[in-house]
């Protein structure tokens, strides 16, 4: 297990490109939104109300609006996913580093190498929650943009209309209350990442503390047993 997940630390590079890739992709087709919406909203607004038309242009509008920035955000999140695995492959060689140095001293003069730190887990944690949970806000904007859809894919005078508990205005009222809640994922997400990176660093002070105090005393040692003993006589 351990080394599964070590082998996947190392495609850090390959997170990072495809979470750039979906930036670029999301700032695209926001520019082709915002072309849409100046389509839509060029016209008077007693044309806007009525024209079932300009009502399917609307629908694509509000709900890339809806979705647009949670893609976004997984773009990001794929950005902060690859720094973390970058800093757990760092922190991860310098913990072979110290292995390997410690491994080639002769016995006596040894330092023990100490257990890996809790910050590695709490990284690894930290990382996939904020994964989750950019990922469901992904999905849940989704499923509400498909909603929206629906909704503004009739004339503002028709949703204006609708009687109170209609089948159409419960479906304008889950749009809002879920854009409302659905909010948070975006930044709690992103704040679970932060968590990640920052245990992340702690892991390689940690390994450098380790290496700053080692390193001295393995040398001290060593100068203390390569002192040659007196002669017979002396």
């Amino acid at each position: 297990m351990e080394k599964m997940v070590q082998k996947m630390m190392t495609r850090y590079r390959l997170f990072i490109g495809m979470g750039f890739m979906i930036v670029i992709v999301a700032v695209i087709i926001g520019a082709f939104n915002t072309a849409n919406a100046a389509t839509y909203y060029a016209v008077d607004k007693a044309t806007r109300d009525a024209s079932s038309e300009l009502a399917q242009l609307r629908a694509g509008i509000e709900s890339t609006i809806i979705w647009l920035p949670y893609f976004k955000f997984l773009g990001v999140a794929m950005i902060l996913s690859g720094i973390t695995m970058a800093l757990g492959v760092i922190a991860a060689k310098l913990e072979k580093l110290g292995r390997e140095v410690m491994s080639s001293v002769p016995q006596q003069p040894r330092v023990s190498v100490p257990a890996r730190p809790h910050t590695v887990k709490l990284m690894r944690m930290f990382m996939m929650l904020g994964m989750l949970v950019i990922v469901v806000g992904f999905i849940g904007s989704l499923i509400t943009a498909g909603t929206a859809a629906s909704v503004y894919s009739h004339s503002v005078s028709v949703i204006d209309a609708a009687p109170t508990s209609s089948a159409l205005l419960q479906d304008l009222q889950s749009v809002h209350a879920t854009e409302t809640w659905l909010e948070a994922f975006k930044f709690v997400g992103v704040a679970f990442f932060f968590l990640g990176i920052i245990n992340g660093l702690s892991t390689i002070i940690f390994a450098l503390r380790y290496q700053k105090k080692a390193i001295p005393e393995v040398v001290e040692r060593l100068s203390e047993h390569s002192v040659p003993a007196p002669a017979v006589g002396d």
